[in-house]
């Protein structure tokens, strides 16, 4: 698409943040699309966890700040984009997800 910062990949994520839960469709440098039944607001702040269990190495999760610049209707769900502000990355226990 016209204007794009950086390249979005597809995706079929699990993405968590405080209250509920929901599914990335496309990731970038400096966004992500996601679905969720819970409700979000234009220019709301977020922070939002992925968790990479088959990364090389060891699993990964990366938390992401930013803010919500828009939200749409599908379905019964919301799509959210935010963008992307600042990244922080931790290796997973080899246990697992963090909430085991």
């Amino acid at each position: 698409m016209a204007g794009r910062r950086e390249e979005r990949v597809f995706a079929d994520l699990r993405v968590a943040f405080a209250g509920g839960e929901g599914v990335a469709r496309n990731v970038s440098a400096s966004g992500i699309y996601f679905v969720t039944a819970s409700a979000f607001e234009k220019d709301q702040p977020v922070e939002l966890y992925l968790e990479f269990p088959d990364f090389p190495g060891g699993a990964l999760e990366v938390t992401c700040y930013g803010r919500v610049v828009r939200v749409a209707q599908e379905g019964t769900a919301k799509g959210v984009g935010a963008a992307i502000a600042r990244f922080v990355f931790r290796r997973l226990p080899a246990t697992g997800r963090k909430d085991d």
